[in-house]
């Protein structure tokens, strides 16, 4: 055997071994992680995991920060966490906000927003968007914070347009509760993640008149409305470093405006490096995120979108 092949040979049992020494170590973390998670093994979602923590473990921002989580072994798209849409453009739109504009809002500390939900492997963010906003402006008027059923929305509003687990909008949520004359409570009407049957002998617990689109691509006019109340918003939330967020200001330049999650904006601020984010409610549990919140980068100069989109298309229920 000349010296050729055996340098080849040579460097194809090191390249193994590290393969194999690399694989060994993430092979542990996935069992670790399938045990905490009450998961079973399966050698593609460990694949997925791999290059999920591979990609964590190179990770470097300086104003925030990733974590593994339930999310590692899952295709977002898949499990119907995401769900891809084309923007609406706005007819008309709503930016006369008559109220005073503080430097920092957080409605969570006012009681007026509901625990963190989780909406499991159903496309229904939408839902929990509209509720949200719903439950938020209910108690600001009423000063009674009162949980809604999103699972309502899933069985229920298909004729407004929305799709059950499979998609939907905020404005055809509200629509929906218009049409309705109200919406009833969680408590009634528990959420399962899937679609069953409309259940129409439950009581409304809530009402809304209608609804206002907020004027697009405008991070001013969206601050003065969450000033008033938790906002309704589309934002991208496809990119990895979103799905493992685990704590601080949220920017990646490649999260523009791709809207297929719709969450809740229920605050803004400015942290102690007086960068600016916005505070948002999410849908995938405490778990995930700031418990279960995020923060996003407010104030984009070069970007009237917002970051990931959270100034697209902004919408609020009116009671």
């Amino acid at each position: 055997m000349n010296l050729f092949k055996i340098f080849t040979l040579f460097s194809f049992l090191i390249n193994s071994i590290q393969s194999m020494s690399v694989n060994s170590i993430y092979m542990d973390k996935y069992q670790k992680f399938i045990q905490k998670n009450n998961k079973n093994f399966s050698y593609g979602h460990f694949l997925i995991f791999k290059n999920n923590m591979e990609y964590i473990d190179s990770f470097h921002n300086d104003l925030f920060e990733l974590e593994m989580n339930q999310f590692t072994d899952v295709n977002m798209l898949e499990n119907n966490l995401i769900k891809k849409r084309d923007p609406i453009i706005y007819e008309n739109s709503f930016d006369g906000f008559d109220v005073e504009v503080p430097d920092s809002v957080n409605w969570v500390e006012k009681d007026v927003i509901t625990k963190v939900k989780n909406q499991g492997q159903c496309g229904s963010c939408y839902a929990f968007s509209a509720t949200g906003s719903m439950e938020g402006i209910y108690a600001i008027k009423n000063n009674h914070l009162r949980n809604i059923s999103e699972q309502e929305i899933v069985d229920c509003s298909q004729q407004e347009g929305n799709q059950g687990c499979f998609g939907g909008f905020m404005n055809q949520v509200f629509q929906y509760v218009i049409n309705n004359n109200g919406i009833c409570s969680e408590q009634e009407y528990p959420y399962n993640a899937e679609q069953d049957q409309c259940n129409d002998k439950c009581q409304n617990i809530v009402q809304i008149s209608s609804y206002q689109n907020v004027t697009q691509n405008n991070e001013t006019i969206l601050m003065h409305a969450v000033a008033q109340q938790p906002v309704s918003v589309a934002i991208q939330a496809n990119l990895p470093s979103f799905q493992f967020y685990s704590k601080g200001i949220y920017n990646d330049s490649q999260c523009a405006g791709e809207l297929d999650h719709g969450v809740l904006v229920v605050g803004y601020g400015a942290d102690d490096n007086n960068v600016s984010y916005w505070l948002v409610k999410n849908s995938w549990g405490p778990a995930w995120g700031e418990n279960g919140y995020i923060r996003i980068l407010r104030n984009l100069t070069n970007n009237t979108n917002g970051m990931c989109g959270i100034a697209m298309e902004p919408s609020i229920p009116i009671i």
